[in-house]
């Protein structure tokens, strides 16, 4: 019998490819010179935004369009991909930090940020009982599959 899909991750399949497209979109706007350029909360210059913002955006982008298809597929890997989100905030803002490019202000806001919402997605995806039920049975019908194919 096949598991309710969760309401949340319903959402999450709009939210994520909707925010795919937006961090595409804000990537042209900074091309173009339009809008305010903020990272970690502060004002930043343009050039600062493209040279350091804009390849963890784009790389984010990218992940957000994996899990949106992930969740619309029912994959069971795509969960993963939401906590490496958060991990790459964690690791690109530290190096950042680390190296003296970014403000520490900034780079604190990130790690923040990244390590609470990053803890409510790990709480959700594996702690949660229904929703670590719905992977699980995920993963038993891709099993067969994986299983069938020829190398």
């Amino acid at each position: 019998m096949a598991r309710k899909v969760p309401f949340l991750i319903r959402a999450f399949v709009w939210f994520a490819a909707l925010a795919s497209a937006g961090m595409y979109l804000s990537i042209l706007l900074a091309i173009c010179d339009i809008g305010p350029y903020i990272m970690g909360g502060e004002r930043v210059t343009r050039t600062e935004w493209l040279h350091i913002a804009a390849p963890l955006v784009a790389i984010i982008g990218i992940l957000m369009a994996f899990i949106a298809y992930g969740f619309t597929s029912q994959k069971p890997w795509s969960r993963h991909v939401v906590i490496a989100i958060f991990v790459l905030i964690i690791v690109y803002a530290t190096t950042l930090g680390a190296l003296n490019l970014i403000h520490h202000a900034i780079m604190w806001r990130a790690i923040i940020n990244a390590s609470v919402f990053g803890g409510a997605s790990v709480w959700y995806f594996y702690f949660k009982p229904n929703v670590v039920a719905y992977f699980r049975e995920l993963k038993k019908r891709a099993l067969p599959i994986m299983l069938t194919r020829r190398v």
